[in-house]
Formats: structure tokens, C-alpha cells, sequence
């Protein structure tokens, strides 16, 4: 504007240069109370930024703290277009709010902005803009106050990445402890559905945790626990050489399997063979925590082995006995028609007769030892037929030593159910069977007793079986000769048995297919039980 002096100006003139300068003595009015207010030092002096633009958008004011954020303090800055200082990235919003302010009259508060300042780094700002008014209430211009919030604005940046990460890891936990509790459950699944033994034992002994497999083979009931036990103070675990495999395991840290032993339960009423493997469960320090025990029933294998082997021993000795049997049988005869013979060719009232009566003794008894031995070869299966099992007790051998023992004294009972089975067998071998059996009871009942024979038909795995069951009320067998009496030469009986018969008598129920057991107690008797498989007839 050209300067003259006010007195030379037209009316029009003083009007219009009072309108120009309107803004800048709007910044100068009476404060309250009477004081006068410099407000143009006030906003110079401000800590934020604020700038005047006018109607077209150019910078028409700046204060001190403008000037140095942007380091453009010279005049020729006034007059720019307020795209000058944003960054490029800023400007279409830029436009569309100071737009809304230059050419609408709106206020626009609290309006988040970035831009950069004189060494190029970002800031960001929360500004204010506010229109400017003429006397007629026309928008000449715009207040921009413009407070910087970088350090606040990246804290919050700071903390919006700190929780996203925050979330992340939550949500990693969350599905972490998910997996671990998915895992558990197929874990505990799997050991309480597994067919063996699993438990845990701290280092002192005692029982952590059992499953259901456990409870079964050691013959627990279901509601019945063994958690809390110290398995130290079990003898047959100490006495099965487990608690020595524990102390190596915690010794060594490493894995120790024991194969085929024989264990005693807690509750002590059968005999296991199992197999059992430790292995150490370490904690954070390598230190062994707990000790995982696996045990696995294998009594049932044990014991068909056994049978096996047994049955594979007979057999061979089997084969060889009735080989030599059958090999004696013939020079036996003829032995026995020679004393014959001597015997009706001496004199009467000779001494050697004596001697003959001896030896046709002695011969009768090897004739029995041979009959005996070539019963211990399987029959072949042309020689065996269907009869009902009950028949053994009709026949003629058996009617006689039973009606001896009536005569005798003794109290004699068959019990022969109406739906015993029939079976598969050689009916000779079974009748010497219970010839012999019934010959052992009345032998262990010197003074007289009661002799009970049963049959009766029982299912074993859904498969009909004959039971024959003998029972005495004699002196019964000493514990330690049950397991022996099956063997071979042993006998209580002294000179006058020669141990074959039970042994006998196993191998033909044996070549039967079947089974043979003896319960005894010492003064209370002795039972014998025979299970045969049946058929149909």
C-alpha cells in the first residue's frame, strides 16, 4: 500500500484501509478490569504455532516459534500459499479442511496434522483453525493454532505397537496353553486307555498317579487306590529286585527294563510275571523329578510258555520212553512165560519157588512201568472217539476200585450233570487217568474218608468244556511238593511207586487238549480238577 498521509485519503480509502489493518488491532483491545492487554506480544511469545493466511491460503502472519520451527523467518516468506510448508502427502487433506474454513466459515478443532520442520523430520500437531470475519461478516482469512504433540504422538505409536505385540503374545499363550491342555487330555486318554501299567513314583517311593490298566493287573478294585503308597515298604517289591532298578535309575538318569519277573501284589493272592520298564522324568535342573513306570502282565504268556516247554519236554520224553517201552515189552514176556514154565517144572515144596514168586513180582512191576511209558505218546487221532465223559466212571476198572472202597468203609459220591459234554478223547487213557487218581485219594485217606466225583459242563471263553472234578477228605499235600507232583519219579509213596503216574496223567490230559490242576490243603484234603474241551456228538 502507498504511504500518505491520512489527511490526503478519500472517504473510500480510509474504508478500505480500515478493514485491512482490522485483524491487527483486533489483536490489541482492553483486557478486563481496565488493564490494557498486549496481545500481540502474547501470541508471539506462545508455545504453539500460529500462523494467518488469508482468503486465497497465503501466509499473511507467523509468530516467533512458527518462524523457528520452520526456520523461515524472513519477510519474503509472507505471502506464501500454506502448501509451501506440509508435506506432499498431507496436501489433498490439507485442502479439503482449510476449504471447509475459508469458504464455508466452519472451525475446525482438534484437527490431527502432519508436516515436517526445517531439518526435514516429521511432526505432528493438533490444530485449531478458525475464520476470520469482516464487518459484514465475510470470511477474509483463517487463525491457525497448532499445538505439537511428535513426542506424544509417538508414545502412543509406542504403545498401540506395545499392545498389538502385547496381543500377539497373549493370543500365543492363550493358543500355547490351548495346545499344552489339547495335549494333556490325548495324553491322559491315552494312558488311561492304554493295556498297561502306567504310574508315577517320586524319588522316596511313593505312588503319584495310577491308571485304570494298573488297577487291573495288580487286582485292585476300580474304587480302590494305591496313590499315596510307598512301594519301599512292600516286600514284593524289594523282593522282585524292583526297588535295586529304581535306585539305578535315579543313580544312572537313564532307563532301566526288567524282563519275565515274578511279583507279589500288595494284596498278596497270586503270583505276577511281568515286565517293567523306569525311565526318569527330569526337572529344570537335570535332576531326576519323578520316575515313569510301565508294567506289562505277561503271567498268561509266562505261563503258556511253561506249558510249552513242558509239554515239548514230555513230548520228547515221550517219544523215548515208549520207544524203550515197547522195546522191554517184548523180552518181558517172554521172561515172564519162561518162570512160567520153571515154576510147573520144579519140585513141589523147592526153594526156588520162593525165588520165582520174586522175580515175577519185580517183572509185574517193570510190565507196569512200559504200560505207563508207552501212554506217554500222543494217540493218534484214528484212535480217539466222541463218548460222553461220564462213561469213565461206567466202566468196569473204575466200578471196581469204587465198589472196593465201599466195601472198605469209605463214603463215595459221583455227581454226573445231565448236560456234560461230550468229548474227544481215548477212553482206555482217561479211565487210567481216574484210576490212578482215585487210587491217590484213597492212598491219602488211611482211616477212612469221603470220595466226591463230579462232571458238570462250564464255559471257558464261550467254548463248552467238561469238568471232572475228584476230592478227598485226606491228609492233603504239603505246599512246597505241589508244584513237584507233576514231575517226574517224585513221589511221596516211597519204594512202592515208581513217579510216573501224575506225570502220566498230565501228558494224556495234555495230548487231550486239555488241562489239569490239583488244590490241596494239609488236613482238609486234596482236589483234583480236569477240564476237557467239548464236542458235538
Amino acid at each position: 500500500m502507498e504511504t500518505r498521509p491520512l489527511e490526503s485519503l478519500s472517504k473510500e480509502e480510509l474504508i478500505a484501509l480500515v478493514r485491512e489493518v482490522r485483524p491487527e488491532c483486533a489483536l490489541m483491545t482492553e483486557g478486563e478490569g481496565g488493564f490494557l492487554i498486549n496481545y500481540k506480544s502474547l501470541v508471539e511469545e506462545a508455545s504453539d504455532v500460529i500462523f494467518i493466511i488469508n482468503k486465497l491460503g497465503n501466509l499473511v502472519y507467523q509468530n516467533a516459534i512458527c518462524r523457528e520451527f520452520f526456520a523461515r523467518g524472513n519477510k519474503e516468506e509472507i505471502g506464501k500459499h500454506y502448501l509451501h510448508y506440509l508435506p506432499e502427502v498431507e496436501h489433498e487433506r490439507a485442502q479439503v479442511v482449510f476449504n471447509a474454513v475459508l469458504s464455508e466459515g466452519k472451525f475446525i478443532t482438534n484437527e490431527k496434522m502432519k508436516t515436517v520442520d526445517k531439518d526435514g523430520a516429521a511432526h505432528y500437531f493438533i490444530s485449531n483453525f478458525t475464520p476470520i470475519r469482516d464487518n459484514n461478516d465475510n470470511v477474509i482469512g483463517m487463525l491457525a493454532i497448532m499445538r505439537d504433540i511428535t513426542a506424544m504422538h509417538k508414545i502412543e505409536k509406542m504403545l498401540k505397537e506395545n499392545t498389538r505385540r502385547l496381543e500377539e503374545k497373549v493370543q500365543e499363550q492363550i493358543e500355547q496353553a490351548e495346545e499344552l491342555k489339547r495335549i494333556k487330555a490325548l495324553n491322559d486318554e491315552m494312558v488311561n486307555n492304554a493295556p498297561i501299567g502306567i504310574f508315577l513314583m517320586d524319588p522316596v517311593g511313593i505312588m503319584l498317579t495310577e491308571n485304570p490298566a494298573l488297577k487291573r493287573i495288580m487286582g485292585h478294585p476300580p474304587n480302590v487306590t494305591r496313590v499315596g503308597y510307598n512301594l519301599f515298604q512292600h516286600p514284593g517289591f524289594i523282593e522282585a529286585g524292583l526297588k535295586t532298578a529304581f535306585d539305578k535309575v535315579l543313580r544312572e538318569k537313564r532307563s532301566v527294563s526288567m524282563r519275565n519277573i515274578r511279583y507279589v501284589p500288595i494284596s498278596g493272592d497270586r503270583v505276577l510275571t511281568i515286565n517293567v520298564t523306569m525311565d526318569p522324568i527330569f526337572d529344570t535342573k537335570k535332576s531326576v523329578k519323578n520316575v515313569l513306570v510301565m508294567v506289562e502282565d505277561v503271567t498268561e504268556q509266562a505261563l503258556i510258555g511253561e506249558k510249552m516247554r513242558r509239554a515239548e519236554k514230555l513230548s520228547a520224553m515221550g517219544l523215548l520212553a515208549a520207544g524203550v517201552a515197547f522195546e522191554l515189552k517184548m523180552p518181558l514176556n517172554i521172561m515172564t512165560m519162561n518162570l512160567n514154565f520153571i515154576e510147573k517144572n520144579i519140585e513141589e515144596n523147592s526153594p526156588v519157588a520162593e525165588y520165582i514168586a520174586d522175580v515175577k513180582e519185580e517183572l509185574g512191576k517193570m510190565r507196569n512201568i512200559t504200560n505207563q511209558l508207552l501212554n506217554l505218546a500222543k494217540p493218534e487221532e484214528e484212535e480217539k472217539e466222541v463218548f460222553f465223559a461220564g462213561k469213565v466212571l461206567e466202566s468196569h476198572p473204575v466200578q471196581i476200585i469204587l465198589k472196593r472202597m465201599m466195601e472198605r468203609g469209605y463214603e463215595v459220591v459221583t455227581e454226573v450233570a445231565p448236560n456234560t459234554p461230550m468229548v474227544r478223547a481215548t477212553l482206555n487213557h482217561l479211565v487210567q487217568v481216574m484210576l490212578h487218581i482215585i487210587s491217590n485219594a484213597e492212598d491219602a485217606m488211611p482211616e477212612g474218608g469221603k470220595l466226591t466225583i463230579s462232571m458238570s459242563r462250564v464255559l471257558i471263553d464261550g467254548h463248552p468244556m467238561a469238568r471232572i472234578s475228584v476230592k478227598d477228605t485226606g491228609i492233603g499235600i504239603p505246599e512246597e511238593n505241589l508244584k513237584k507232583i507233576f514231575q517226574p519219579f517224585f513221589s511221596t509213596k516211597g519204594q512202592k511207586s515208581t513217579g510216573l503216574g501224575l506225570m502220566v496223567t498230565y501228558s494224556i490230559i495234555e495230548n487231550m487238549g486239555g488241562a489239569i490242576g490239583v488244590r490241596s490243603k494239609v488236613g482238609e484234603g486234596t482236589e483234583v480238577r480236569i477240564i476237557l474241551p467239548g464236542v458235538q456228538e
